[in-house]
């Protein structure tokens, strides 16, 4: 009976992973691509500029993957820098001519958890920007994502389209160096007709927060720039939920920093796999059934998903996980497939209902 029951669920498994993989509906979080690969500028004063640009590529893959800025610094991470080559998987150019050097992710992660160092995956929260910049003159713009002018608004004054521009390309710089998925506004009108710059700049959170709803982002980063002493001084404020938190007369990229730490500390994994129980609640269609499946067989975190049984809307699964239960259950709710479910189940399951709602932060 055992073994029939196993045989039926892995078939209905495999039928209803792919109506799963093409009803789903894309989550919260996002998938960060190519955490393994780098480009970085080359060292023209090094006598051997391979193992230099090897080495620097090195660095900032372990600043990726561990979610730590200080991670080169690290005296136990000496070693992987040192025998960067080791983990060489690709070497070549990108399309500016500059170094782009690719590292074998399972090779990485393995060493990284034989040195007790944490691994962030790559699903990892959205985080959408909301920057209001007063030049000083009386100039005033709201950041975008482009450099298209902002519709219904005067045109930008002097030197602020430039302005705004050079701020868009160190905040990605910034985004990009902490593999931090970031996202700023159209600035169309539909964002134009929810938020102002009065919004922003005033801290006008739910407004603010009504107009990010659109962009599905975990958490929204509201700056204020304006000119210092030494460039710009900026405060930021960072949402996440009902949490907030306030950095005052800032750099640009300490916002994003501070962004990348909280991340890192909340879904940063750390040691190897373990056996885990999962439960999920609500499931009321092979739809359902399949599109959960699918969702965890993807999640990095997750080194093997078994359904265990599926009765009665409740589906049971064993996992074998990478870190401790606490940091699993923020992952996996981080997609906006599954969301925790009050109460909890004999063993110590994790557990979970499925989450209905499309709505953003």
């Amino acid at each position: 009976m055992a073994s029939r029951l196993r045989s039926l669920l892995r078939a209905l498994t495999a039928a209803a992973v792919l109506t799963g993989a093409l009803c789903a509906r894309g989550g919260h979080a996002a998938t960060v691509p190519n955490l393994y690969l780098v480009s970085v500028t080359p060292d023209a004063t090094a006598p051997d500029q391979r193992s230099a640009a090897i080495k620097a590529a090195m660095a900032r893959v372990l600043i990726h993957v561990t979610g730590d800025r200080n991670a080169p610094f690290d005296p136990a991470l000496q070693v992987m820098l040192s025998d960067a080559g080791k983990y060489l998987n690709s070497y070549g150019s990108d399309r500016q001519g500059q170094p782009q050097v690719g590292f074998s992710a399972t090779q990485v992660d393995q060493a990284l958890a034989a040195l007790q160092k944490p691994v962030w995956g790559p699903e990892r929260p959205l985080t959408v920007l909301w920057i209001a910049v007063d030049d000083g003159n009386g100039g005033r713009a709201l950041l975008g994502d482009n450099d298209t002018p902002q519709l219904g608004l005067e045109p930008a004054p002097p030197g602020m389209t430039a302005r705004l521009a050079a701020l868009r390309k160190e905040l990605l710089a910034v985004a990009d160096e902490r593999g931090l998925p970031v996202r700023l506004p159209l600035l169309d009108l539909e964002d134009l007709n929810a938020v102002t710059f009065a919004d922003v700049w005033g801290g006008f959170e739910d407004r603010v927060a009504a107009a990010s709803r659109r962009y599905r982002a975990d958490a929204i980063l509201i700056g204020r720039v304006r000119p210092g002493l030494i460039g710009n001084q900026i405060e930021w404020l960072l949402v996440v939920g009902a949490e907030r938190q306030l950095l005052e007369g800032l750099g640009l990229r300490d916002g994003l920093d501070a962004a990348g730490d909280r991340f890192a500390a909340q879904f940063a994994t750390l040691g190897g796999g373990g056996a885990a129980a999962i439960t999920v609640l609500n499931v009321r269609s092979s739809a359902d059934y399949g599109r959960v499946v699918s969702y965890l067989e993807q999640q990095s975190a997750l080194q093997s998903v078994d359904v265990d049984s599926f009765d009665n809307g409740v589906l049971n699964l064993r996992v074998t996980a990478r870190g401790d239960a606490g940091v699993i259950g923020r992952i996996l709710a981080l997609g906006g497939v599954l969301k925790p479910a009050a109460g909890d189940r004999p063993g110590g399951a994790l557990v979970f209902e499925i989450a209905r709602s499309g709505a953003g932060p």
